[in-house]
């Protein structure tokens, strides 16, 4: 009988480890959802920002060139008859300059086009951690094979690793709460869905 009860209360306790562990594991897989989705509105944002600055670059390097070559030309003609015009040239040319080797570095990080691609790629990392995380959550958790030790371990390296993918590069504060209002209209649309459904099912019963 004392056994009986003591295997009962360890396969209640371990159900409940379990039960708890899914929980965590969903939560895990929402936050990581969200978070992938910034990444790639951040990347999409900052995409469109850089293709925005090689227009404008593209657009003063062609007034620059322009200016300099009127400079060269002409410096002294056009400093008699224009004497305003003279220097907003030289500014101009300046300016071009200035604008197309900031925009054209690839070693500065927060240039728009490599904060592009840092997000994209850190938005692969979380939705390819999120995918290890539902198959965990579906084929081990509930495995009676697999004992709670591992999976106390296995979630532990998940863990570890969520915090090393989130350490490399933060999700934008602004294009967070844009994944996560898009994550719960989705939500929203999908129980209203469900309700609608079950309407449905029971008029025609």
């Amino acid at each position: 009988m004392g056994t009986t009860f003591s295997t009962q209360k360890r396969a209640f306790e371990d159900h409940t480890k379990r039960r708890k562990l899914e929980c965590e594991l969903r939560k895990l897989e929402y936050s990581l959802d969200v978070v992938a989705a910034s990444h790639y509105i951040a990347a999409e944002y900052y995409k469109n920002l850089d293709l925005k600055l090689q227009l404008a670059s593209a657009f003063t390097g062609a007034l620059g060139s322009g200016a300099t070559v009127a400079s060269k030309l002409s410096w002294k003609s056009m400093i008699e008859t224009y004497p305003r015009l003279a220097p907003v040239l030289v500014a101009i040319s300046t300016t071009s300059l200035l604008f197309t080797a900031v925009v054209h570095v690839p070693q500065i990080q927060s240039l728009p086009g490599n904060l592009s691609k840092a997000h994209f790629s850190s938005g692969i990392e979380c939705q390819y951690l999120e995918k290890q995380i539902v198959f965990f959550a579906e084929t081990e958790v509930w495995d009676s094979c697999v004992s709670w030790t591992t999976l106390a371990s296995r979630y532990s390296a998940l863990l570890k690793t969520k915090k090393e993918v989130n350490s490399r590069l933060q999700a934008e504060h602004w294009a967070y709460r844009r994944a996560l209002k898009k994550r719960e209209d989705r939500e929203k649309e999908k129980k209203a869905k469900k309700q609608l459904v079950n309407l449905k099912t029971e008029k025609n019963d």
